[in-house]
């Protein structure tokens, strides 16, 4: 659920930095979560790890925003992610939760589209002509990583989990390159309009607001309320103050700032696990 939100933006921030190779990324990015989710204990409730997990869960719910917005509202994208955090923090102040059931039903209706989307990218005849790729940039692929490892950790923890989400970025990933190649991937944030139009699929435009509509809104709900329990568990105040400062932050950062700050916080959040793996071993 949240590989579907994060990728209709983190896809093209990576591509931009990453040029062909972010498929290299890609692959980097999964291995490290299915590492994360196989080796790692979960984060614990110290003060810095609460920290870390808040943050990094927030960040989510920015990028969420910042999808929504880029997406549904193009004309003033900064103004409706603000309204999309407002909303999220509603719905957890009126103690909406994203039950189990609800989660399968909206994976199933995402897992439908995606693999809508690679049929249809591997049936027509790509546009882009495959010229070969530059050497690897160490920055541009730092980057990639960066912005597609928090959307390759699954909801519920589990290296099986994290392969199976692997498996499907990495298609789609590859599709999206094989139909419309890095440089109209990296040009637009909104860049999954422009697959549908190189795939012949305009007439999919409408289905792909509901896609995003679907893949941000609950997944935005979930963490929302995920890291303002990891940051406090009091409500109202917590939320509140949560609230403002993803409303704020939504109004005015773009993609890459929101995809920055959800990535460094899973970093922080895994430089923790690690930190937290190696004490238990010695105290064994």
């Amino acid at each position: 659920m949240r590989l579907a939100g994060g990728l209709l933006i983190a896809l093209a921030v990576g591509t931009s930095g990453a040029d062909y190779w972010v498929l290299l990324a890609a692959v980097v990015a999964v291995l490290l979560a299915v590492a994360a989710e196989a080796l790692l204990p979960p984060v614990g409730d110290t003060r810095p790890e609460r920290i870390a997990g808040a943050v990094s869960r927030l960040g989510l719910v920015l990028v969420f925003a910042t999808t929504f917005g880029q997406y549904l509202f193009p004309a003033a994208p900064g103004v409706a992610a603000a309204v999309f955090a407002v909303v999220a923090a509603v719905a957890d102040l009126a103690g909406v939760r994203l039950g189990d059931y609800a989660a399968r039903w909206v994976t199933g209706l995402l897992l439908v589209a995606a693999a809508s989307l690679i049929a249809i990218c591997v049936g027509i005849p790509p546009l882009a002509q495959f010229l070969a790729p530059d050497p690897p940039s160490v920055p541009g692929l730092g980057l990639a990583v960066l912005v597609l490892l928090p959307f390759l950790l699954p909801r519920r923890p589990g290296a099986g989990r994290a392969a199976a989400v692997g498996a499907v970025a990495v298609a789609i990933i590859a599709v999206a390159l094989y139909q419309l190649g890095p440089i109209r991937l990296g040009l637009s944030a909104t860049s999954f309009r422009e697959l549908l139009a190189a795939a012949d699929a305009v007439s999919l435009l409408p289905v792909l607001t509901v896609v995003v509509a679907v893949a941000t809104v609950p997944a935005a709900v979930d963490a929302f309320t995920d890291g303002r329990e990891r940051l406090s568990p009091e409500r109202p105040k917590a939320t509140l103050a949560c609230g403002l400062i993803v409303a704020v932050a939504a109004a005015f950062a773009g993609p890459v700032v929101a995809l920055g700050l959800a990535g460094v916080g899973t970093l922080a959040e895994l430089v923790l696990r690690v930190r937290a793996r190696r004490y238990r071993s010695r105290s064994v």
